[in-house]
């Protein structure tokens, strides 16, 4: 960042980004840029003003989203005609928010859909990037801001390592609200269900039904949803005076070892002390590989094995596997997201805080959606979808 900064820095509350733009428009009034002349580079602007390359690159997206400045491809960018600048009589051109995510699964395709829904309540254009890896994350997220995105809700990857470039983002002037989860060692805006809640109602349905040992399997480890869900899960049977048993629910991702470790882990679960009654998956598509994996057995077991689920599956209420299902309003989250973010871009000043969503535990009838196992047949005798909450 080479340079002094024009006349000391910014004014105290001012965001960098603001004083940039700020003194460019000026710049511009004063007629130092002509029109259709050559206009002020983003190299330029961070060795006169001292500041990130994501600040100038803010800057000069919101000074061609008021249209005081064009871009020509090949060419660069330069000042518009006056009749062009917003005020005189012109729109503003839309502006870009970006959605980054890492699965088009139903819950995340439902999120997008609250997203879209508001971006065009607002005349936002939504573009959606997505992350092959947790290596890609911070990579995307820059480019995102780069190419033009002045707002940004990101779906965090499990292990996610972009913290550190959310918050250069956030002190750049681009605004970052997350979904799903949040970051506990940095304050951010974030939408996120009440997982605690959501672990401790399904376990407690399911000690209702009777069960006493009963396993929790997951497919993340490292994100807050996951973890306020296994608190939940811990209170339910602390308050029923039953003992914590890290081996029936570490958070392990259960799904991507091979088909052979996980057999092996389930038949640890069977052969333990008190057997399996019951599986909860973190979400259901985890309960479901644990149902199928079940059903694949070649050493069959007596008994039967009950299904829960701490999220619905794909378009139904209920997983038709589950007899306690916890439903999520995953269209409701992208949608709080995005007037979150709308605030964020129209310059609110609010300390960042999070957005807690209610999640709805249901429970089917008594003796239905058994998963039965018995010597070397299994079967599975699944209910109805409607369900009883």
């Amino acid at each position: 960042m080479g340079g002094s900064r024009p006349g000391g820095g910014p004014p105290p509350g001012t965001t960098l980004v603001a004083w940039v733009k700020t003194s460019l428009r000026d710049a511009i009034a004063r007629g130092e840029y002509a029109p259709d002349q050559p206009f002020v580079t983003q190299r330029e602007i961070v060795e006169r003003f001292g500041v990130s390359t994501t600040t100038a690159v803010r800057a000069l997206n919101d000074l061609v989203a008021d249209g005081l400045v064009v871009r020509r491809r090949g060419r660069g960018t330069f000042v518009a005609p006056p009749a062009r600048w917003t005020g005189a009589g012109a729109a503003p051109a839309p502006r870009t928010v970006a959605f980054v995510n890492f699965q088009d699964d139903a819950h995340q395709v439902a999120v997008r859909a609250g997203i879209a829904a508001e971006c065009a309540a607002h005349g936002h254009r939504l573009v959606v990037a997505s992350t092959p890896d947790v290596g890609s994350e911070e990579v995307v997220l820059r480019r995102a801001a780069n190419e033009g995105a002045i707002g940004i809700i990101v779906f965090l990857r499990d292990h996610s390592r972009a913290a550190t470039t959310i918050d250069e983002l956030r002190r750049g002037g681009v605004p970052v609200v997350l979904v799903d989860r949040y970051l506990p060692s940095m304050p951010t805006d974030a939408v996120i269900f009440d997982d605690f809640a959501i672990g401790y109602d399904v376990t407690t349905a399911m000690l209702d039904r009777g069960h006493r040992s009963l396993a929790v399997l997951w497919n993340e480890e490292d994100v807050t949803s996951v973890r306020d869900r296994l608190s939940g899960h811990y209170r339910a049977l602390r308050d029923r005076g039953l003992p914590e048993l890290p081996d029936r629910s570490a958070l392990r991702d259960y799904a991507a070892p091979p088909t052979a470790r996980r057999h092996q882990r389930l038949r640890a679960l069977i052969g333990s002390p008190g057997g399996l009654t019951a599986v909860i998956g973190g979400n259901a598509s985890t309960m479901t590989l644990a149902a199928s994996d079940l059903l694949a057995l070649s050493d069959g077991f007596p008994g039967s094995i009950e299904l829960a689920n701490m999220d619905e599956l794909g378009p139904y209420d209920v997983s038709p596997l589950a007899v306690v299902s916890a439903t999520l309003p995953a269209r409701e989250m992208g949608a709080t997201a995005m007037r979150l973010l709308h605030e964020r871009m129209s310059g609110s000043g609010h300390p960042p805080r999070h957005v807690v969503l209610p999640g709805r535990v249901q429970v089917v009838g008594q003796g239905r959606n058994t998963l039965s196992v018995t010597g070397s047949r299994a079967t599975s005798a699944a209910a109805d979808p409607p369900v009883v909450p």
